[in-house]
């Protein structure tokens, strides 16, 4: 029976969905980092920041614990290193929604009330692509069982294209919100230009680094 255990040993699909669900939720701070910005409450920005770390960190606890898991199971649906891959690529998602809240924390940066809905809604396309990404890991457990293949790895393929779409418009709003704010250039500084670049760019990373994660669950499909 040890045998047994040592070679199947317990699925690692659950905790990687507790995973996705942590990441997911440092992505969902971004939402009340970004409102504290627009309402330029510094205080609650920092308080929000210590939060994105501790949640940031338990992402990464979660993340060990997996690693090890897998480390133990001989036998599984999909290889260990294109599961280590999987997390790895998941794990970046986090760690660009902290990147978003140093940002944040960096300098008291004002954002006029002309770019306010521009933002916002560059923000909210940003949370629901990882929404998605959520929705799409709940079903991997699922997925396992069907060894990555079938009718549940088409559904699941359809909703790795969801994503996709999804990011392609996060996309296209973070172009807006730049665009818009170069069309302000003469009536800003050089360093708040810099610090709206440097929001598109962490918001953006949040969008793509979810987008890989699914697309690498694409790939592990497309090799069974």
């Amino acid at each position: 029976m040890r045998i047994m255990r040592n070679l199947f040993g317990s699925s690692p699909f659950g905790m990687l969905v507790e995973h996705t669900r942590k990441v997911h939720d440092c992505v969902l701070l971004m939402k009340p980092l970004a409102e504290a910005l627009l309402a330029e409450d510094w205080d609650r920005i920092k308080e929000l920041h210590h939060k994105m770390s501790r949640t940031e960190h338990e992402a990464d606890l979660i993340k060990g614990q997996i690693r090890d898991q897998i480390s133990h199971v001989f036998l599984m649906s999909v290889g260990k290193y294109e599961l280590m891959q999987f997390l790895a690529v998941q794990d970046d998602v986090a760690d660009s929604a902290e990147d978003f809240s140093v940002v944040l924390m960096l300098r008291k940066t004002k954002v006029p009330e002309e770019l306010r809905g521009d933002f916002l809604a560059l923000v909210d396309q940003v949370i629901k692509v990882s929404e998605d990404l959520l929705g799409l890991a709940e079903e991997l457990s699922q997925l396992s069982e069907s060894a990555f293949t079938g009718e549940e790895a088409k559904r699941v393929l359809d909703s790795i294209d969801n994503v996709v779409e999804e990011e392609w418009k996060a996309d296209k709003l973070q172009r807006v919100f730049a665009k818009h704010y170069y069309d302000l250039e003469d009536q800003l500084d050089p360093t708040t230009l810099f610090f709206y670049d440097k929001y598109c760019k962490t918001l953006s990373s949040v969008a793509n680094n979810a987008e890989r994660t699914a697309k690498f669950l694409r790939l592990i499909i497309g090799k069974r």
